[in-house]
């Protein structure tokens, strides 16, 4: 199977994890009723910006040495990233009329995601289309698919990491390109086979932790006596509730 920065053992499996945790933990109290924006959008694409910057390395590293492979994955991670963001917003656009930072974070990071798995393995053009379609593959999950199915995947963790680690690894066995890496070849390239071990490496990934996320979700919740909390604290928020603080205290601050 081919993987060359973990995109299918950590991007989908992190995914899959966050989709049984989500059905097992069942909706928040306010879920579908309003909608519910992030804290501060600086900080939103200030936490992006540093993803972005590290996953060049996080994927060019995989190679364990420094090599053409190495820089080529470094290029591909960047142009996959920027795909991602573009193509999110071009959708964002189509369909609200406005594009939004916090799309092309999000669609930034759907990029990165789907390319990771893939990044050792493909070219520039491949890395251009797994980018593109990953940014459209993240807006309709979190827009669509989290809604049609009612779950509360509060920060979309399947919608971003699980959708687009399996369309990555997908990908991989599409656009592999030998004359990238001697490694291995995809479909594009005549070899079917790499196709379908791409399969049964997803589909072997994903059975294990859906069933091993929901075996160590009971374990936790009968030490803990529920991992749920109850409704107060819920709606008081965890980090006053168990901590005592806030994140933000914006009581008497006055804005010009």
């Amino acid at each position: 199977m081919l993987d060359f920065a973990g995109g299918t053992v950590v991007e989908t499996a992190s995914g899959i994890s966050g989709l049984v945790l989500a059905l097992l933990l069942g909706k928040r109290n306010d879920f579908g009723r309003k909608a519910i924006l992030p804290s501060s959008v600086v900080l939103t694409v200030a936490g992006a910006g540093l993803l972005w910057f590290s996953w060049l390395g996080f994927n060019a590293v995989s190679e364990l040495k420094a090599d053409e492979i190495a820089a080529s994955a470094l290029l591909i991670t960047n142009t996959a990233g920027a795909t991602g963001a573009l193509s999110w917003m071009l959708v964002e656009w189509k369909i609200t009329k406005k594009a939004t930072m916090l799309g092309a974070a999000s669609g930034a990071m759907s990029g990165l995601v789907a390319i990771t798995p893939a990044a050792g393995f493909v070219g520039l053009g491949g890395s251009i289309i797994i980018g593109f379609v990953a940014g459209i593959i993240g807006f309709m999950g979190v827009f669509w698919l989290k809604h049609r199915f009612k779950y509360d995947d509060s920060l979309d963790v399947f919608g971003v990491h699980g959708l687009n680690g399996i369309w990555g690894t997908l990908a991989t066995g599409i656009f592999a390109n030998p004359q990238v890496n001697i490694v291995g070849s995809g479909l594009l390239y005549g070899n079917i086979k790499q196709f379908f071990i791409q399969i049964l490496g997803l589909v072997v990934v994903i059975l294990f932790t859906g069933i091993m996320t929901a075996i160590l979700y009971f374990i936790t919740s009968a030490l803990s006596r529920g991992a749920r909390v109850d409704e107060e604290t819920e709606v008081m928020g965890l980090d006053e509730a168990v901590h005592g603080e806030r994140d933000f205290e914006l009581k008497g601050l006055e804005f010009s």
